[in-house]
């Protein structure tokens, strides 16, 4: 734009239609607050959102349904891990996209590491076992209504021999609802007054449907209630529920840079609105998921891989498909993608944990292990924690239940190193829940990421501009991932402020570049601001569902119990949660006083710092209790723990104010 003027960005032989908003600053922070003011802010999603999701890009049966949930959520074989929610990626319907369960794929049971797992009788007991094991549901989808499918790409419909089964008086893989959208003219148009778009895509050959039309918005979006309904569950309290709490809005763009041929926008595309394909091909993203995240609002939550501006005020977004390495399509990409994506005001994002492509792996099971153990320390500090793979061998005949490659998608199908790496990152991801969601509500307000590259806050610091694969999380962390295969060691650039070691409270002083080392590989550098107050869950939540949905008192769903983990600093420091519970710590004549503002809840204090003479609440003695067995068993007390260097204090709070001095 600035080739023909050194001084002048010039913008010229293109469409009426476009305009063009600068916005100033001068801080980054002021401009995306700005921009998002007026392109639109993520509104904030419920709670489970921030809850680990299991996924797959197919679920081959109930059976194998049935398999992952028990052993993520029901601890089966020792391998409980916590999850909120569970992605029914494609094919989970009879055809591309008629919105409908197929229930002969859940209804088949499937064997998995010598045990036979049941399928589901109904929709109706499918939905009601994952409310019972706390999980929303995700539905993926496209924005296309298919004419036909690629065989392959429905295993769902796979006779017993490995053969399509034709459904009579239908093309294969027809849509149910397409002919009604063809004969109401719902679709995009190949040209102004001429037939359907009919385009083809990975799935097949579809026609997308038209979202500027607004009886075409409501036919859609009738479908998806209908489906909400169909998915309701009780509970606890009686009402029922749809146990479906979101839509993975995949798609929306304008072709597939794999295949370059397919090309889902052309420029001749005829839209309702009086718009065509040149000037939607960015647009269409914004029509696709404006309308579909209206369907469920606030109450649930897109996950979406296309975008253009005022996307981010849907709620949320992906990285894509990444190759399963370190290469510039693997780890080390995904995390520029995620600041690229946080610059531009997305905030509620999230990545494929292990990289969904099956293909570029490393050379080497260790190399294997090696990569997911790194990504899954990415992804607890990344707004969203989704663990998805493609899965290899489409077809139902080329599965073999209890392969290793077919374990991949799981977490126990890299090793007992990576698994135990993965059930603590993702328990630690779900006790960040406090501070992850008082993030996500200021970006509802103010339009500022949850991942802050350095120089959206550095900006003043010239050695900050240039920095990758680091960022800040919220304010109070500093975060700088692994991207290099089988590294034990990374250069850390660190901001203006002192900042500890989250594993070893080491201070470092800020404005340096220092040398990150730990043989652990369950470590990587991850650094606390002085002064910092994390709120944490405690270390027991199961799901981020409310209790009431979940309506099963055996999974521990959170309550309002809270830690706050304390870095004390030289002067006051304050943390203001988004139930506006307030915390603050400072200096107070050679001891730290903490007040707590917050309704009544059981409290729990980990204070960094040397062993004080005593702690005193509301300046009543608090006892002591030396021995860690004592300390779990009373609901009141303090200890100091020598190795980690923390004071241990907890107490219930009856509500108000409180003083803690220690």
């Amino acid at each position: 734009m600035r080739a023909s003027r050194v001084d002048q960005y010039v913008v010229t032989n293109l469409f009426s239609t476009l305009r063009f908003k600068v916005v100033y600053g001068p801080k980054l922070t002021d401009v995306l607050t700005r921009f998002t003011a007026y392109s639109g802010r993520p509104f904030l999603p419920p709670p489970w959102v921030f809850g680990p999701w299991i996924s797959s890009d197919i679920w081959r049966s109930g059976g194998e349904i049935r398999y992952a949930v028990k052993n993520f959520v029901g601890n089966l074989k020792g391998r409980r891990i916590p999850a909120s929610a569970i992605v029914f990626d494609s094919p989970w319907e009879t055809a591309y996209n008629d919105l409908q369960f197929n229930m002969t794929q859940f209804g088949r049971g499937e064997d998995f590491e010598g045990d036979h797992y049941d399928g589901f009788t109904s929709l109706s007991e499918m939905m009601a076992f994952l409310q019972k094991n706390g999980l929303k549901v995700i539905c993926w989808m496209a924005p296309f209504v298919n004419v036909q499918s690629k065989p392959e790409t429905l295993p769902n419909r796979f006779a017993s021999r490995g053969g399509l089964e034709r459904v009579p008086g239908q093309n294969i893989g027809k849509a149910s609802n397409y002919d009604e959208g063809e004969s109401k003219g719902f679709f995009v148009r190949k040209t102004a007054g001429g037939p359907p778009l009919v385009v083809p895509w990975w799935k097949g050959q579809g026609s997308p449907v038209d979202f500027t039309n607004a009886a075409a918005r409501k036919w859609f979006t009738d479908q998806l209630q209908t489906l909400l309904k169909q998915s309701e569950v009780v509970t606890a309290d009686g009402p029922r529920e749809s146990a479906i709490g979101g839509f993975k809005t995949d798609d929306g763009e304008t072709q597939n840079t794999s295949q370059p041929a397919n090309v889902y926008i052309p420029v001749s595309a005829s839209y309702a609105d009086g718009r065509t394909g040149a000037e939607m091909r960015n647009a269409y993203s914004f029509e696709y998921q404006r309308c579909v995240s209206g369907v469920l609002g606030s109450n649930g939550v897109l996950f979406a891989r296309s975008g253009f501006v005022g996307c981010q005020a849907f709620p949320g977004h992906w990285a894509g498909d990444n190759e399963p390495n370190f290469s510039a399509n693997g780890l080390p990409g995904v995390i520029v993608a995620g600041l690229s994506a946080a610059m531009s005001g997305y905030s509620i994002w999230g990545h494929d944990v292990g990289g969904y492509q099956d293909s570029n792996f490393g050379a080497s099971e260790p190399d294997r292990a090696d990569l997911f153990v790194r990504w899954a320390q990415f992804a607890c500090f990344s707004p969203i924690m989704q663990m998805h793979r493609q899965v290899h061998g489409q077809k139902k005949q080329d599965f073999v239940p209890g392969k290793t490659e077919e374990l991949r998608q799981y977490p126990w199908g890299y090793g007992a190193e990576a698994l135990a790496n993965y059930q603590f990152f993702a328990r630690l991801h779900t006790r960040l829940f406090p501070y992850i969601y008082t993030y996500a509500k200021e970006s509802s307000v103010t339009g500022l990421p949850i991942l802050r590259p350095l120089v959206l806050v550095n900006e003043s610091d010239a050695k900050a501009v240039g920095v990758q694969h680091a960022y800040h999380f919220g304010t109070e962390f500093l975060i700088a991932p692994i991207v290099a295969l089988n590294a034990t060691s990374r250069q850390v650039y660190l901001p203006t402020g002192n900042w500890l070691d989250f594993w070893t409270s080491v201070a470092h002083s800020g404005r340096q570049t220092i040398t990150w080392n730990s043989g652990n590989r369950m470590q990587f550098p991850v650094y606390v601001r002085e002064g910092a107050i994390v709120p944490l869950l405690p270390e027991n939540v199961q799901t981020l569902c409310d209790a009431n949905y979940v309506n099963n008192t055996a999974i521990a769903a959170a309550k309002q119990d809270l830690t706050f983990l304390i870095y004390p600093g030289a002067i006051k420091s304050q943390f203001k949660l988004y139930d506006q519970t307030q915390i603050q710590c400072q200096p107070s004549s050679g001891a730290r006083l903490i007040t707590l503002n917050s309704i009544a809840r059981s409290v729990a204090l980990q204070v960094s710092g040397n062993e004080p003479s005593g702690v005193t609440l509301n300046g009543s003695s608090l006892p002591k209790r030396d021995k860690v067995a004592e300390f779990e068993a009373m609901s009141t007390g303090w200890r100091f723990d020598a190795g980690s260097r923390f004071v241990f204090i907890k107490f219930p709070h009856a509500g108000g104010s409180a003083e803690v001095r220690c």
